[in-house]
């Protein structure tokens, strides 16, 4: 009986997450960083053709981070038996579809409201991807897992 709760207890710590594509947080992020950009230029007293140069450029530049980044759709640690910085899966949604990465986990940091991530993805090519997730894409007890491993992983790296 104490070995099934054994392995229950355990089970509840590994990270299964299902992310939220989309955050309150980050789009008021977003806009607080679009309101100020807003008043410099209007306190910079631009010209015209300056405020339409400077609106382009932010249109052309957020289209291209918001298609060309992928969004986390799921995460998923490796089972407790193995290093906790390699073999973990990603489920992302790609401009072509979802698709299903697996990586090792490099660095993760924490704030109050976000967890930053970086991977060194090993399938389906080699490269490093960074992700954030925002406290209101996951639920309370992932939020709590990943606290956690945001926390032990630069103890786990030394």
């Amino acid at each position: 009986m104490q070995e099934t709760s054994i392995i229950a207890s355990t089970a509840e710590l590994r990270i299964d997450t299902k992310v939220s594509a989309t955050s309150r947080i980050s789009m008021l992020l977003y806009i607080a960083l679009t309101l100020t950009m807003l008043v410099l230029a209007w306190l910079a007293q631009l010209s015209l053709w300056q405020y339409i140069l400077i609106m382009t450029i932010s249109v052309f530049a957020f289209g291209y981070i918001t298609l060309s980044k992928p969004i986390v759709l799921h995460l998923t640690q490796p089972p407790l038996d193995q290093r906790i910085d390699r073999h973990w899966q990603l489920l992302l949604r790609m401009g072509r579809g979802d698709e299903l990465w697996q990586a090792g986990l490099i660095d993760a940091h924490r704030y109050p409201l976000l967890i930053h991530f970086d991977f060194m993805v090993t399938s389906p090519y080699q490269r490093t991807l960074s992700i954030t997730i925002f406290r209101d894409q996951v639920s309370t007890d992932d939020w709590r897992k990943l606290n956690i491993l945001a926390s032990i992983l630069p103890s786990q790296s030394n």
